[in-house]
């Protein structure tokens, strides 16, 4: 498993891209990936977002909240097979004060070829799954974590 950079998100926040070997057990009877695992995918590569704006969800977790996942979308454009790399890149298309979408595209990362693009959206919830604001110390992490990406993909100086 690889991680990088990758540009940004359609918002202009900074993307983060995570190379994954597609394993055997995650094909079908056809040889190619089976659909569920793209929305895995999604949520190893959201999850690899976070730690590389600093905010690890594990922390966010323990801290009282989640991101429940309300909607997820795809369009699925080329098959990957078993023995592929494929770059998941994830990038946050909005960000509000009980709300984070986030945007991916997966491709494959030896050829490049556009395979699947999708989206999930997700609202904070407590840990008793009512809604709930993102704390103002997850926010302003994010908004710092986001900065810092957009400034390291840039190669900028930090401030």
């Amino acid at each position: 498993m690889t991680a990088k950079t990758n540009g940004s998100g359609e918002q202009g926040f900074p993307a983060f891209s995570l190379e994954l070997p597609v394993r055997f057990a995650e094909t079908d009877a056809m040889g190619v990936v089976h659909h569920s695992n793209y929305i895995i995918w999604f949520e190893a590569a959201r999850v690899a977002w976070m730690d590389a704006v600093g905010m690890p969800y594990s922390e966010f977790a323990a801290g009282g909240h989640h991101f429940s996942v309300v909607g997820v979308s795809g369009e699925y454009r080329a098959p990957a097979r078993f023995g592929d790399t494929v770059r998941v890149t994830a990038s946050v298309r909005q960000l509000r004060s009980r709300r984070v979408t986030f945007d991916y595209v997966v491709t494959n990362a030896a050829t490049g070829q556009l395979l699947m693009t999708g989206a999930t959206d997700h609202i904070c919830v407590d840990l008793e799954g009512r809604m709930a604001r993102i704390p103002d110390e997850v926010m302003a992490r994010l908004q710092t974590g986001i900065e810092k990406l957009d400034r390291d993909h840039k190669g900028q100086a930090p401030k």
